[in-house]
């Protein structure tokens, strides 16, 4: 899964990545978004790759209230074209979410957490999917979820699950309304690139910590 993400680049450097149209939204940099928070994600509309802040944990359009009984930070890769929270989002409003590293816990009694980035803290980008809920003609939350596929190798040593990362040329493919999602489905595997995995600080089991200290390697225990 993916529980905790980190995003340490200001909105200026979106721009080039995801060749963005229009304003990138004020957003606060984190070095540990958690589930609820709003978080900048790239779409595309009218032809032109836009950015917009959604909250993090998907709200379908049909729930009563803007709220779920379960989690919806994550998407399983294997299942979206059977569900029925995923399977219209990942038809009609794919995103991609940018962050430059991610945090993983241990499948063991103390709980690790890892840092796990590409070299440099370098920007990438999660497979998405968001929605918009309504409440009568005029308020609306926009939210999102982040697909999760089988670990590579290097995260599966302490954990059997990752966000799907997807590879820059792939972007257009993934926002495309026009994409077939049989020509989707081989893009939502283990990252196959360079990435680093490093003990953290447990600093960030609390998601009210938003420095970069919390990226700093640290002794396990």
């Amino acid at each position: 899964m993916c529980g905790r993400y980190t995003l340490g680049k200001e909105p200026d450097s979106l721009y080039e990545q995801f060749q963005l149209h229009g304003e990138v939204p004020g957003y606060k940099v984190s070095y540990n978004i958690a589930p609820s928070e709003s978080a900048p994600i790239v779409y595309r509309y009218g032809g032109h790759r836009l950015a917009l802040l959604m909250r993090w944990g998907m709200i379908p359009k049909w729930s009563k209230e803007p709220k779920t009984k379960y989690s919806t930070i994550n998407a399983k890769a294997e299942t979206l074209t059977e569900s029925k929270l995923y399977a219209g989002p990942f038809k009609h409003t794919r995103c991609l979410v940018p962050a430059d590293g991610f945090y993983e816990w241990q499948h063991a009694d103390d709980k690790q957490p890892y840092h796990i980035c590409e070299k440099e803290h370098r920007l990438f980008a999660f497979a998405g999917l968001w929605e918009t809920w309504h409440e009568g003609q005029e308020d609306e939350l926009f939210s999102f979820s982040i697909i999760v596929t089988d670990a590579n190798k290097l995260v599966s040593s302490i954990h059997n699950r990752m966000p799907v990362i997807l590879d820059q040329k792939d972007y257009e493919t993934w926002l495309n309304p026009d994409t077939d999602t049989d020509q989707l489905l081989p893009l939502l595997k283990p990252y196959a690139g360079h990435l680093d995995l490093y003990p953290v600080s447990r600093a960030v089991n609390s998601p009210k910590k938003k420095g970069a200290e919390l990226m700093i390697k640290a002794e396990k225990g």
